[in-house]
């Protein structure tokens, strides 16, 4: 036999409030495991917690009943007055339970000698959920048909070379898709028997609770009012008939809030995407915030306002909705309190499913996170359950609500998937482009250590006099198209250019006396002065023709992911930036042309076609294009 409602709910007297709180919502959990039964051990249950939650909850009346703990001090609505004789009063008899002095504070329903009220009991406890028809609305089919439009625009979206799909096979494989899908809800869907409560002596002492009077200190015990009793069994017959119980599957619970999130995140991409076309001068920063690792974060600090909205305005989330579920707010909260407000506990619910739940964002200690939250809403409830003073009932799933929840989920994986490939595929160039211009910057602003890497040690007099004239004019490209760097000097009899080179630096202003022949005093002063202006010269020249290798081949390595890629207009930007580096390559002017070919450009990929086939006049590839553009 059970002494006292801590004994019933197995807390100590000294216990919380928040831990009192969540016994009371063990015990509505616990017996609203299973639908309605016929002995009406859920009523019951119900009227007992509503009860406990009105006197150990409110600090008054808690520290009334725990006065009445003790034999012979004091007397609360919940125990029958005890009559002591007042030296005072002639023959008079009051209740005493905790006076000003003793206390500072006095329960309102605390009585003299005065027969036990009515509590108020939960309001929560007694609201009307939504019946079943609500699941079978025709406006489930028009969630599923809307899902099914998202879905096709995801797959005519551009994504991988081998994903690129035409409108009409898209409507097909959208089509083919979505059957897959309803076929998995029909699956998930099947009936399912829910698994009874265990007995024990707390569960019976909570079902016997009338009749076991010293629980509440006394007999009677307190009543409820008759109206909240009539409320309550409306309920009972409401959840019967549309099968809502506690007893809900995690992972149920986890594919609605990966749905609201899905939701949410197709929402903010698209708004960050638009204003990225309306202002595009901060296509960096707008890429930035809805890429992978700024979006999750952003969809989770949104998705607080936005699920604290759709509660208040619908009493539901779209993911809780399609898969069944219905959040109950306010489970311990006697009807006399005014706080905390539903409002106050839907934002705390929310921000501790981003803090606790989706670690703001970061997905992988959300990931890491997720086993724990998993295990705690099997067994006993999450951190958010307790925040938000609630807990969630579910109900049978329907075939057509869950089709729609995963048709979402697919289509929001598709469109978020292909829009950060296509950011990658815009971005990864620049970052290359930024990357050789800071090591080129770096070789310029150390030409002494690159150019004594390239040019070796230093010349003597007689090497510097024997040195030809130096142009910083590239030679002539040749019929391979292969490019000519100025990097290493040609031989003192090799034939000049077919160009006319102009000079820029002659190492001697004096003339040199042929080898045999003693110098003058005057030429040898000059030569260690012509010496160091060689040295240097040779060395700028170097560093130069690195800088400009580097770039080259940074050119090749852009053009190359572009291509494979399909992205014609990050392959036309690259190749044409080849063309203004490297003017006399052939491959540069091909690469600039196809690619304006391949772009839809028509006619105004002639002249770079045409530039490549005036360097390499036996290029096969070129000529079959202009083929195909003057082709009427």
């Amino acid at each position: 036999m059970r002494n006292s409602l801590y004994d019933a709910l197995e807390v100590n007297s000294s216990s919380s409030t928040d831990a009192i709180k969540a016994a009371l919502r063990t015990v509505v959990r616990r017996f609203w495991a299973v639908p309605r039964d016929a002995s009406g051990d859920s009523e019951e249950a119900v009227r007992f917690a509503a009860l406990a939650a009105a006197i150990l909850v409110d600090p008054v009346r808690r520290k009334d009943y725990d006065a009445a703990l003790n034999p012979g001090v004091g007397a609360g609505p919940w125990r029958l007055p005890i009559a002591s004789r007042d030296p005072v009063a002639e023959g008079g008899t009051h209740s005493r339970v905790l006076s000003e002095e003793d206390s500072g504070e006095v329960s309102q329903l605390s009585i003299v000698a005065a027969p036990p009220k009515a509590l108020p009991g939960v309001d929560a406890l007694a609201e009307p959920l939504p019946d079943g028809t609500a699941w079978t609305s025709p406006l489930v089919w028009v969630a599923l048909f809307v899902a099914w439009l998202l879905l096709w625009f995801a797959l005519a979206l551009p994504f991988p070379e081998w994903f690129d799909l035409s409108i009409g096979k898209a409507l097909l494989f959208s089509m083919g898709a979505m059957a897959a899908l309803f076929a998995c809800a029909a699956w998930l869907s099947r009936p399912q028997e829910v698994a009874g409560a265990a007995a024990g002596l707390s569960r019976l002492a909570i079902i016997k609770w009338r009749r076991e009077g010293s629980i509440f200190i006394g007999t009677p015990p307190p009543q409820h009012d008759t109206a909240w009793i009539f409320k309550l069994r409306l309920m009972e017959l409401t959840r019967s008939a549309a099968g809502f119980v506690t007893s809900s599957s995690p992972w149920r619970r986890l594919a609605a809030r990966l749905v609201d999130y899905a939701l949410v995140a197709v929402a903010l991409y698209m708004c960050v995407y638009l204003i990225d076309q309306i202002v595009p001068v901060l296509d960096e920063g707008f890429v930035l915030v809805r890429s992978a690792l700024v979006l999750p974060t952003l969809v989770v600090l949104s998705a607080i306002p936005a699920s604290a909205m759709f509660h208040r305005l619908f009493g539901n989330t779209p993911g809780k909705w399609l898969f069944s579920l219905q959040l109950v707010i306010g489970i311990t909260r006697p009807a006399d309190h005014a706080e905390p407000t539903d409002r106050r506990l839907l934002w705390a619910r929310a921000s501790r499913v981003a803090w606790s739940g989706a670690a703001l964002g970061v997905w992988p200690i959300a990931l890491f996170l997720l086993p724990r939250n998993l295990r705690l809403a099997r067994d006993t409830e999450t951190d958010w359950e307790s925040y938000g003073d609630s807990l969630l009932m579910a109900r049978p799933l329907t075939t057509q609500a869950v089709a729609t929840g995963l048709v979402i989920l697919l289509a929001a994986s598709l469109i978020l998937m292909s829009g950060w490939r296509r950011d990658y595929i815009a971005v990864w160039p620049r970052l290359v482009s930024m990357t050789i211009a800071a090591q080129t910057s770096m070789a310029n602003a150390f030409p002494a250590k690159s150019g004594n890497a390239v040019a070796g040690p230093a010349a003597s007099p007689r090497e510097v006099a024997d040195a030809p004239i130096v142009s910083s004019t590239p030679l002539p490209p040749s019929r391979s198209g292969a490019s000519t760097e100025p990097d290493r000097l040609p031989e003192i009899n090799a034939a000049p250019p077919a160009v006319p080179v102009t000079p820029t630096l002659r190492p001697l202003s004096l003339p040199i006396p042929p080898v045999g022949v003693a110098t003058s005093e005057s030429s040898k002063a000059v030569s260690p002065i012509t010496n160091s202006v060689a040295e240097a010269e040779m060395s700028r020249q170097a560093a130069a023709s690195l800088a400009r290798r580097q770039r080259i081949d940074g050119y090749a390595r852009q053009t190359d992911a572009a291509r494979r890629s399909g992205s014609y207009a990050a392959l036309q930007g690259s190749c044409q930036r080849w063309t203004q580096d490297q003017p006399g390559s052939a491959d540069a002017w091909r690469c600039f042309g196809l690619a304006q070919f391949q772009n839809g450009a028509g006619r105004a990929a002639l002249p770079a076609l045409r530039q490549a086939l005036k360097i390499e006049p036996q290029d096969a590839q070129v000529e079959s294009a202009i083929m195909n553009i003057l082709r009427p």
